[in-house]
């Protein structure tokens, strides 16, 4: 490990939508997948000498996460790897001059094997503003 903190860092979550997560008396329900990439603080110092080797890996929920009564699917899995992070010291940074993390959708919703749902830009700014992070999904399809 070379981060000198102890902590590690993510720009951001990435979501994706499964039209059949489930079913229930032979319903589908479909459910949302969230993760995120982390890095320590190391960069270009990397010593092997030392053991200072830098490190990074990869938080996501293992199954995807139907609405619940009260809550969407998406902020139950999106919450759930906030907490996650908080609890292992992954820190959310901001790339360039805005100050948020940011919410993406896997593939930008252009990648066939990833389609998201109808409505996804509107429902996945309200959830970044919901989190304090930024969308690059507009609020109009």
């Amino acid at each position: 490990m070379i981060s000198k903190s102890g902590r590690y860092w993510s720009t951001g979550i990435t979501v994706t939508y499964a039209p059949l997560a489930e079913r229930i008396n032979d319903e589908p329900y479909g459910g949302w997948h969230a993760a995120l990439d982390y890095s320590d603080d190391g960069f270009a110092d990397n010593d092997p000498d030392s053991g200072q080797v830098s490190t990074e890996g990869k938080l996501y929920t293992r199954y995807p996460v139907r609405n619940a009564k009260i809550r969407s699917g998406l902020s139950v899995a999106v919450d759930t790897l906030l907490a996650d992070a908080k609890r292992l010291g992954i820190d959310f940074v901001a790339v360039g001059p805005d100050s948020e993390p940011w919410l993406y959708y896997k593939g930008d919703g252009e990648n066939a094997e990833h389609p998201p749902p109808a409505g996804w830009r509107q429902v996945l700014a309200a959830e970044a503003e919901r989190i304090g992070f930024r969308s690059y999904a507009t609020t109009t399809e």
